[in-house]
């Protein structure tokens, strides 16, 4: 890649990656659906749970995606939160609000979570595993149904996936997706066609003005999907697509790399690497306490090419920590790069004083195998 020119983000490039061996255990993933997004999935699964019975409240994480909080809050739905420090991978939910009739949807944050979930008379459980696909918690899970953004791990467009896991007990059938599609053209066609010419261009981006205009395009296919609240089933093309990269192993790469960075970064008190010995994390990332250092760290890293995002704004939270930056580590980036990654990271820490980072796992002795 020309990293000069298109830095170092979340937006991936056209790239075949069906070379890349799959992940060790495909058996989780049970009876699935595919869609277009991940809040999809979600919507779908409260129509096949509303088929069968009464959810009374539909409880989310506070610290969750605005998007899909706002998103489902324009729906017909009881959504209420509940508190859980998403920084911190042993943290597990209290469950003593729920009742039976609720639908509690429990996140495996950055991938590094697992959740217990408790026996007997409970409510029903949605586990999200957007930033943790194929991760330790998400092939053990025995939650009645998960779902999963895909496009943010996968180098393609748009994908989302709803399943039940093979560990779970639900009875809750997952109905066909033709029974509640929307009515009318298929918008995400026109959106999938933007990021993908966006992710085609970024491929062969040389110069600042063709950066520019991929950013437009895919920026335009992410307000159609924001904007479209209606089901769609993929198309046959696009569905081929996903089902050839969904069970690929890309944290193999995740986790090289994590190793090569982390060992690099000088110890600072501004942040902590939110990690962890018991899985891959979704990227390299960062918390912060305010969000004035998170902002002082962000300016630096994009003056430098490098584009965290952060996951989520707009959350607000009683713990200590509050803010979160994602860099993505994935298999795009080499030794080289996360040496880039960390000197400027720590080139910014001894700008600011920084002196103890707080980690979340001691670091491994040897490269992951």
């Amino acid at each position: 890649m020309q990293k000069s020119v298109i830095g170092y983000g979340s937006i991936f490039h056209k790239q075949d990656v069906s070379h890349f061996p799959d992940i060790p255990s495909s058996s989780f993933l049970g009876e699935h659906t595919l869609f277009y997004a991940g809040r999809y999935a979600i919507k779908y699964i409260i129509h096949c749970i509303t088929q069968e019975r009464t959810i009374a409240t539909i409880w989310l994480p506070r610290y969750y995606c605005p998007h899909v909080k706002n998103w489902l809050e324009q729906e017909a739905i009881t959504v209420k939160y509940y508190d859980i420090d998403p920084f911190n991978p042993d943290a597990q939910v209290d469950w003593s609000p729920f009742s039976t009739l609720d639908l509690v949807l429990v996140n495996n944050y950055w991938g590094i979570k697992k959740n217990n979930i408790p026996e007997g008379n409970r409510p029903l459980l949605l586990e999200d595993h957007s930033h943790g696909w194929a991760t330790k918690g998400c092939i053990e899970s025995k939650a009645d149904f998960c779902i999963a953004s895909l496009r943010k791990t996968l180098p393609i467009p748009l994908a989302g996936i709803a399943w039940k896991p093979k560990n779970g007990s639900c009875n809750i059938p997952l109905l066909p997706l033709e029974s509640i599609n929307g009515t009318g053209s298929n918008p995400m066609t026109s959106a999938w066609n933007l990021i993908d010419a966006a992710m085609e261009k970024k491929s062969a981006c040389l110069n600042p003005a063709a950066k520019v205009e991929f950013l437009i395009e895919y920026s335009q296919g992410e307000l159609l999907l924001r904007n479209t609240q209606e089901i769609f089933s993929p198309q046959k093309a696009h569905e081929a697509l996903i089902r050839k990269y969904l069970l690929k192993d890309f944290n193999a790469h995740k986790a090289r790399n994590l190793f090569l960075i982390e060992k690099n970064i000088k110890p600072s008190n501004l942040f902590k690497v939110v990690t962890s010995n018991q899985g891959v994390p979704f990227g390299l990332l960062l918390a912060f306490k305010e969000a004035a250092t998170l902002a002082s760290f962000k300016k630096f890293m994009i003056s430098k090419s490098i584009y965290p995002a952060e996951l989520w704004p707009n959350n607000h939270i009683a713990q200590a920590y509050k803010f979160l930056l994602n860099i993505h580590i994935d298999y795009r980036y080499n030794e080289n790069d996360m040496n880039y990654l960390a000197n400027t990271i720590n080139e910014w820490c001894a700008e600011k004083s920084g002196s103890n980072i707080s980690r979340g796992a001691l670091l491994k002795d040897e490269l992951p195998k």
